[in-house]
C-alpha cells in the first residue's frame, strides 16, 4: 500500500507530457482532481451532496405549492414567524416517503423503457473507445422510442379523459412522486455501486475503499443489467422522457385550471422541441462527457432519475400556480428565438458529427473543415485518435454549443416573468454545471491529448465565452 502512494505522489509532481506517456498516470489523471483535499473531495463534499440535493428539490416543490413561489416568504415563515418548524421541514424534505401509486408509475415506466429499448429497431452503433480498449455498442432506436413514446402518452391521456381521469395527477401528488422517485434512485444507485465492486461488466471500472465515493462518482463507467446499458436507461430513456412528459402534464394541468394559457404553451413547446432536438441526436450525447468520463453512481443516475424531473421542469411547474398572459407579439419572439437556440445548438453538433464522419473530409460554411489529428495512447497501449474540429461554430469557442443552450433556458423560463427568482433555479444551475464541464472537459483533453490539445488552444483559445472566457 505504501508503495502505490508513493508512486501516486511521484506521478503528480510529472510534467503533462511525461502523463501521457504513463499508462498509470494517465488513469489517475481522468479519475482523480489532483490537488484536493483527499477527505474533502472524496467523502465531506459527496455526503452533504447526497444530503442536500433531495432537500434542495424537495424544498422547491414546498415553496411552489405553499409560498406563492417566494423564498423570501419560504425563509420568513422558517427563521422568524416560526409557522414552519424543524420538524415541519425534516417531516416535508428529509423523510423517504414511499407512495404506492407513484412508484407504480415509476417502475412501470422503467420497465417500459426497457422493453422498448431492447424491441424498438435501430442500426447499431459504438461509443468511443475506453482507455481500456472496450467499445460500447449501442442501437440507434432513441428518436423512435421518443415518438412512440408520445404517441402512446396522447392516446393514454385521451382514454383517462374518457373515463374521467387525467394524467395530471402526477401533478397533484407531485410532492409523493418525487419522495419516492428519490428513494427508489438511492436504491437503485446503491445496487449499481455493488454490481461495479463485484460483477463489473467491462475493466473500465474503479472501485476503492471509501463507499461514500463511490456511491456519489460510481463504480462502472458502462454498467449494463441483462445487457442493458444502465446510463442509457437512466439519463436518456427515463430522465429526458420524462422532462418531455411531465412538462405536457403541467401545461395540460396550468389548462385545467385557467383555460388557455399562451406561457404556459411556449414553454412546453419549446422543451418539446428542444428534446425532439435530443433523441434525434443521441447517439452523439452517447458521446458526451456525461457517458465517457462520468460513471453510474449517485451524481449521475439519482441527477437524471431526480433533479431531472425536479429541477429541469421547474418552469413548467411554477407557471400552474402563476400562469401569464404574454400576448401575440411576445409569444411570437419568444418562440422565434427559442427555435432559433435549439437549431444553433442542433448545428453545432452536426458540423461536429460531420466532420467525424468523413474523417475531416468536408466543408463547414463553404471552407475545408479545418482539424487536428490528435493521437493518445490507451491503457493497453495500444495508439487511438481524436478528430478536432477548429471551424464554423467550433472556431469561435470550444463549447460555443453551451451558449445556445443557456439562452434557450432563459427564453422558455422568462414566460414565468421576473417577480420571482425561483423558477430561474435551472438556468441558474445549468449556468454553473456547463461551465464546470467546460473546465473539467478541457483538464481532461489537455492531459489525454497534450501537445495536440495546445495547438487547437490555440485555433480555438475561448473556452465558453467568445473574447471573454
Amino acid at each position: 500500500m505504501s508503495d502505490s502512494k508513493h508512486r501516486h505522489k511521484s506521478v503528480l509532481k510529472k510534467t503533462d507530457e511525461e502523463l501521457l506517456t504513463d499508462d498509470l498516470t494517465h488513469q489517475l489523471a481522468l479519475h482523480t482532481r489532483q490537488g484536493h483535499n483527499k477527505f474533502l473531495s472524496e467523502s465531506i463534499i459527496p455526503l452533504m451532496l447526497c444530503f442536500a440535493c433531495p432537500f434542495f428539490v424537495r424544498s422547491i416543490v414546498f415553496i411552489c405549492d405553499h409560498c406563492h413561489g417566494s423564498i423570501h416568504e419560504f425563509l420568513q415563515r422558517l427563521l422568524f414567524d416560526h409557522t414552519l418548524t424543524l420538524k415541519d421541514v425534516l417531516e416535508n424534505f428529509f423523510f423517504f416517503k414511499w407512495h404506492w401509486p407513484s412508484a407504480i408509475i415509476i417502475i412501470g415506466f422503467l420497465i417500459y423503457a426497457i422493453i422498448m429499448t431492447m424491441l424498438l429497431p435501430g442500426d447499431e452503433y459504438q461509443g468511443p473507445i475506453t482507455d481500456t480498449g472496450h467499445i460500447p455498442i449501442y442501437r440507434n432506436n432513441g428518436f423512435c422510442y421518443y415518438i412512440v413514446s408520445l404517441i402512446i402518452f396522447t392516446i393514454l391521456t385521451v382514454v383517462l379523459k374518457l373515463n374521467n381521469l387525467s394524467p395530471t395527477y402526477i401533478y397533484d401528488q407531485w410532492d409523493a412522486f418525487l419522495s419516492t422517485v428519490s428513494t427508489f434512485a438511492f436504491l437503485l444507485c446503491f445496487c449499481v455501486m455493488i454490481k461495479g465492486k463485484y460483477m463489473p461488466s467491462t475493466n473500465d471500472h474503479r472501485s476503492s475503499s471509501n463507499w461514500l465515493t463511490d456511491f456519489y462518482r460510481g463504480v462502472e463507467l458502462y454498467p449494463r443489467i441483462f445487457n442493458i446499458d444502465v446510463k442509457l436507461i437512466t439519463n436518456c430513456r427515463y430522465g429526458m422522457l420524462s422532462w418531455a412528459l411531465l412538462s405536457v402534464i403541467f401545461c395540460m394541468k396550468t389548462f385545467e385550471l385557467y383555460g388557455y394559457t399562451d406561457s404556459a404553451l411556449i414553454t412546453c413547446i419549446l422543451t418539446l422541441v428542444y428534446l425532439t432536438k435530443f433523441f434525434w441526436w443521441e447517439s452523439g450525447y452517447m458521446k458526451t462527457i456525461d457517458i465517457i468520463v462520468d460513471r453510474a453512481g449517485f451524481y449521475l443516475c439519482w441527477g437524471c432519475l431526480v433533479w431531472v424531473s425536479g429541477i429541469y421542469t421547474l418552469p413548467c411547474y411554477f407557471l400552474v400556480t402563476h400562469p401569464k398572459q404574454l400576448g401575440f407579439q411576445l409569444t411570437i419572439l419568444i418562440l422565434t428565438l427559442g427555435l432559433l437556440s435549439i437549431y444553433i445548438n442542433y448545428d453545432c453538433d452536426r458540423q461536429k458529427i460531420q466532420v467525424r464522419s468523413t474523417h475531416g473530409k468536408c466543408l463547414i460554411w463553404g471552407k475545408p473543415a479545418k482539424i487536428i489529428r490528435a493521437k493518445y495512447r490507451l491503457l493497453n497501449g495500444k495508439e487511438s485518435e481524436s478528430i478536432l474540429l477548429a471551424s464554423g461554430y467550433w472556431v469561435l469557442s470550444r463549447h460555443f454549443h453551451y451558449i445556445p443552450e443557456l439562452a434557450l433556458a432563459f427564453l422558455w423560463t422568462c414566460p414565468c416573468g421576473f417577480q420571482y427568482i425561483l423558477p430561474y433555479f435551472y438556468v441558474i444551475i445549468l449556468f454553473i454545471l456547463l461551465m464546470h464541464r467546460a473546465h473539467r472537459d478541457d483538464q481532461r483533453c489537455r492531459l489525454k491529448y497534450g501537445d495536440a490539445w495546445i495547438k487547437y488552444c490555440d485555433l480555438t483559445p475561448w473556452k465558453v465565452w467568445p473574447k471573454i472566457y
